[in-house]
């Protein structure tokens, strides 16, 4: 129920910050003003924490988001049949490529039935090489967020909590976007 009032929250695009110390609030409000530049980007109110819903890596291990800890994470749920997730997927893979390591990663999951390609084989041909694979067959992921919207986009902090998002399509490879990961990688 917390994720399903998350998206909306997120879809609503309200505001919220909780009591934190000066610094914490500090670097909430920066975040805050760069969110405001990233087209379609809102922020959650209550901020939960991510699920520990599994879904697959390329090696067709168990995972879940929790597994990421301590990294910021920009969470994509994609298709390949999906005309805007396709012109998403360059954006993330520079992203990837260039922000990627210890403190930040891109997790780029295919979410569903996958029609005509495999994913693998989808990332291979469009040369998106920084993104790893991780597939959701029964995108159980998002319907934990109650959304059929693809793309579909979560920030989360190093502590795991989401802190916002963009349902539908953005370009995350802009000076803005890229200014507002920067920050994500500075939350605590």
């Amino acid at each position: 129920m917390r994720f399903r009032t998350a998206l909306i929250a997120l879809a609503a695009g309200l505001l919220s910050f909780g009591t934190a110390s000066a610094q914490q609030a500090g670097d909430a409000q920066a975040f805050e003003d760069l969110a405001r530049d990233v087209p379609g980007f809102r922020m959650i109110v209550n901020k939960p924490s991510v699920p520990d819903t599994p879904f697959f890596d390329a090696a067709r291990q168990r995972t879940s988001l929790k597994a990421f800890g301590g990294k910021a994470l920009l969470v994509n749920f994609w298709a390949t049949w999906c005309t805007p997730c396709v012109r998403e997927m360059p954006a993330l893979n520079a992203l990837a490529r260039d922000l990627g390591g210890e403190d930040f990663e891109v997790v780029a999951i295919a979410s569903g039935q996958q029609v005509g390609k495999h994913p693998d084989a989808f990332l291979q041909e469009h040369q998106l090489d920084a993104l790893a694979l991780y597939t959701d067959p029964h995108a159980s992921l998002m319907a934990l967020f109650e959304t059929k919207t693809l793309p579909t986009t979560l920030l989360v902090d190093r502590s795991g909590r989401i802190l916002g998002g963009v349902v539908g399509e953005t370009d995350w490879n802009t000076d803005e976007a890229r200014a507002l990961l920067t920050q994500l990688m500075t939350e605590e």
